[in-house]
């Protein structure tokens, strides 16, 4: 029988042995542990069906006393999000073997704690669980970017902490309030929390704490004052975690609570939702007023974010299908971009965009690489980004034709400013720099020619994954309807 705690505990067991290898040990045992966890989960999910909603299910008491338990398990919307950790992690691992920036035994250490903390989170099945994970994640982030983050490395990862504790002192806050009107002593599971109906009063007030802690975790316009300082100080291959799966939190958390609270979501997402697509608009323009990288893709991932959000408040079937699918595409776009940064910044010494002007005349398959991500990004037909992006306009709109319009400018805005950056950075003047012609290294032939075929596969052949997005949000409202 196989299980989703074996899962969990392979990276997590993996992690002690990388804390006391050497430093070329540590490295490999971090990647074999992350693709042993990979082969794992496929064959875990291999005999999912989806009409029996979950599967492989591990739950045990937890607190004594009481009748919380500690419960982890695999539903539709746990295997999108887990492939997605499964993915992205072994290759920013792969990442790290270069001469230039080799990294000690703790990294590697770290990242397979990341790696356990984030299976445990997406595969939490009550809220207990899901908060414990909520929290276990900030610990090894913590301590990786303080360990090898930049100069000011120290300030960055201090507000990105204290804004994530405050966060989830709110989050918490907002769960006892939620099982105190519950009115007996348990943690119900995320079925059984769904047939329970909160009076309106009290899903405002759930509503609002959970929102609040899941606008910093991504974060959201406005929470997101710490975010352009952690990205651009954290090392690159982190921020590959950080921006394309840990951004993923607040909004996976938003899906995973938006059907205990649909009445007041339905109150107040007039007023949210605007307030997500100013974030969307407001993070693109600045977006493209950058020059700095890394400054760039935050802004740019503020943006995306915004639009996820505002299509899982739209309460509409489509658009959080399409909002579930965004988040596995956008984590794995995210994270390729991040690696394209840290690329073109090892070739360069710098964070500028027009630091590696004229690159793609000495080094034609980088422009290939990074121009197909660039089309990803901007949802290109035929690339991943195209498919959650449509239907998470197509329900906006059936919602209100002006979310679809102005979320929409999501995508013309990021067509500038991804294309301005593919411009200045691969065209123009050479920049005089010889080691902008270095080739491409194995590991990092390796994760472009992986990500592409991704993020072409899945625009391409899409209909596994919109299907099991479609009924990962769909099983939730039948709850709700069958009441």
């Amino acid at each position: 029988m196989y299980s989703v705690l074996i899962l969990i505990l392979i990276p997590l067991i993996s992690s002690i042995l990388a804390f006391v290898s050497s430093k070329k040990w540590a490295g490999i045992i971090a990647v074999g542990a992350s693709l042993i966890s990979l082969f794992y989960f496929l064959i875990l999910i291999s005999g999912f069906n989806a009409m029996h909603e979950m599967t492989n299910n591990d739950s045990f008491k937890w607190i004594p006393g009481t009748s919380i338990t500690f419960h982890v398990g695999m539903d539709a919307s746990s295997i999108i999000m887990s492939l997605l950790t499964l993915l992205v992690i072994p290759l920013s691992l792969i990442a790290t073997f270069t001469k230039k920036e080799e990294k000690k035994s703790s990294y590697y250490g770290l990242m397979l704690l990341t790696l356990s903390a984030l299976l445990g989170f997406f595969s939490a099945q009550n809220p207990l669980t899901f908060y414990l994970f909520f929290e276990i994640t900030l610990i090894p982030i913590y301590f990786i970017v303080l360990m090898y983050g930049g100069v000011e490395r120290k300030k960055a990862v201090f507000e990105f902490f204290i804004y994530t504790v405050f966060g989830s002192l709110i989050m918490l806050a907002g769960l006892i309030f939620m099982h105190y009107k519950l009115g007996a002593n348990q943690i119900l599971d995320w079925s059984n929390l769904y047939y329970f109906t909160f009076d309106l009063n009290t899903q405002y007030w759930i509503f609002a704490a959970l929102f609040i802690a899941f606008a910093i975790k991504s974060p959201l316009f406005p929470f997101h004052s710490w975010q352009v300082k952690l990205y651009s100080q954290a090392d690159r291959h982190t921020m590959m975690i950080i921006a394309g799966i840990l951004s993923k939190m607040g909004v996976y958390g938003l899906l995973r609570f938006n059907f205990v609270f649909p009445d007041a979501l339905q109150q107040l997402s007039p007023y949210l939702i605007p307030l997500c697509i100013f974030g969307v608009i407001y993070g693109a323009l600045i977006a493209w007023r950058q020059t700095d990288i890394t400054k760039l893709l935050a802004y740019s991932s503020l943006s995306h974010l915004g639009l996820i959000t505002a299509a899982i408040l739209s309460n509409d079937i489509t658009a959080q299908q399409g909002s579930l699918f965004q988040m596995f595409s956008h984590g794995l776009v995210a994270a390729a971009l991040f690696f394209v940064a840290d690329v073109l910044i090892q070739r360069t010494d710098e964070q500028s965009i027009m630091a590696s002007s004229g690159l793609a005349k000495d080094n034609p398959r980088i422009a290939v690489y990074f121009f197909i991500i660039v089309l990803a990004a901007i949802g290109l037909p035929m690339t991943s980004g195209f498919i959650g992006e449509f239907y998470m306009l197509w329900g906006m709109t059936k919602v209100n034709i002006w979310y679809g319009v102005l979320g929409g400018l999501t995508i013309i805005l990021s067509a500038i400013y991804m294309l301005r950056f593919y411009q200045k950075s691969m065209f123009g003047e050479a920049s005089g720099n010889n080691k902008i012609s270095l080739p491409l290294r194995l590991n990092e032939e390796y994760v472009f020619i992986i990500v592409v075929i991704l993020v072409i596969s899945l625009g391409v052949f899409p209909k596994t994954w919109i299907d099991l997005s479609k009924f990962a949000v769909s099983q939730f409202i039948n709850v709700k309807s069958n009441q």
